[in-house]
């Protein structure tokens, strides 16, 4: 019973970690440090309670491939380096199972978010002037500038990735 009840509590704090960092992304397009960073020891005990049943090493490696590839993306100014420690703090949980479909619906999600901010740009007078969300005409500006916040892709694709069932094995590659 307290076994069952601790795993949750960790999926719990997941959860809201990676909401806490998608929301924040959307709205001050920062994603705090200690969200990225409380994400690591938060999979230790994870992988501590689920010894058995996760290859640890194989996630800490998938975690640091996903990660290089973000700061190759950080140097080419694709990403922010919010987003850059928030996807591979999220990678670290998805391990050998998960990383596929993880990685799918990110580039999907990052491409209609894109997509939609590209075309809001046109638009940003009529967002700016009408009773949009707050959030929405801060996205459109922000759009002019091509900032993008890829924390809102991330969080879903991860929420999706670690418990949407089916999604990974739907997207796993036979």
């Amino acid at each position: 019973m307290a076994y069952q009840l601790t795993l949750a509590a960790v999926l719990f704090v997941f959860c809201l970690a990676v909401i806490h960092g998608a929301i924040t992304d959307m709205t001050t397009y920062t994603i705090p440090n200690w969200v990225s960073y409380s994400l690591v020891p938060l999979f230790a005990v994870y992988a501590a309670l689920r010894w058995a049943q996760t290859p640890v090493l194989l996630h800490v490696a998938l975690g640091f491939v996903v990660f290089v590839i973000c700061i190759v993306f950080w140097k080419l100014r694709w990403l922010g380096g919010g987003d850059v420690k928030f996807v591979g703090a999220i990678s670290l949980w998805m391990g050998p199972h998960k990383i596929l479909a993880f990685m799918l619906l990110l580039a999907l999600g990052s491409a209609v978010v894109v997509s939609f901010l590209r075309v809001a740009r046109d638009w940003n007078p009529y967002f700016q002037g009408g009773r949009w969300p707050k959030v929405l005409k801060l996205m459109v500006q922000k759009a002019e500038e091509n900032a993008v916040p890829y924390g809102l892709p991330a969080a879903v694709a991860a929420l999706a990735s670690m418990f949407a069932p089916g999604v990974s094995e739907f997207l796993a590659i036979q």
